[in-house]
């Protein structure tokens, strides 16, 4: 019962910690099509910190759980709560379920702003081929040696 209220107690932190992610990823996205990389550079180094704390909570719980299980591998969170009462079996899966919940949207947030990125990188890509032909798609420095088509960097300040 304990070690059932601690771990509750641990993932209502999680949850906590997760949520304020998703409008930081809003933020984030925004930055990145508006281009203010100084407010982007900020915003991830939040994440970040966020990231880490949530880490450490998650270690945490996990080694609470090794615990909670007497050195069993149960298949599933859920299988292993399953044994417990229904009183604390509903309150843990619940809590579990919206970390995954929560997790989930974070990993939607963060591959549709992946993609974004992706589709800007191709188009720019495009543009500087029929721009510059003769390049076939290398990219040179300042010195005129040969360097990495990595795309990362380029930016564009002009419309097209």
């Amino acid at each position: 019962m304990e070690k059932t209220q601690a771990l509750s107690i641990i993932l209502v932190k999680e949850i906590e910690v997760l949520e304020n992610i998703p409008p930081l990823q809003g933020m984030i996205r925004n930055a990145v099509i508006k281009r203010e990389w100084a407010e982007y550079e900020t915003l991830m180094h939040t994440v970040g910190e966020i990231g880490s704390r949530f880490e450490a909570l998650d270690a945490e719980r996990e080694a609470l759980f090794k615990t909670m299980a007497d050195g069993e591998e149960p298949d599933s969170f859920y299988a292993w709560a399953a044994k417990l009462p229904d009183n604390e079996k509903d309150k843990i899966s619940t809590l579990y379920r919206k970390l995954k919940m929560i997790t989930l949207q974070i990993r939607i947030a963060n591959d549709t702003l992946m993609e974004y990125l992706r589709e800007v990188k191709t188009v720019i890509a495009g543009v500087l081929d029929r721009a510059y032909p003769d390049r076939r798609g290398k990219m040179y420095s300042r010195r005129g040696t040969e360097r990495e088509t990595d795309m990362r960097s380029v930016m564009v300040n002009r419309s097209l």
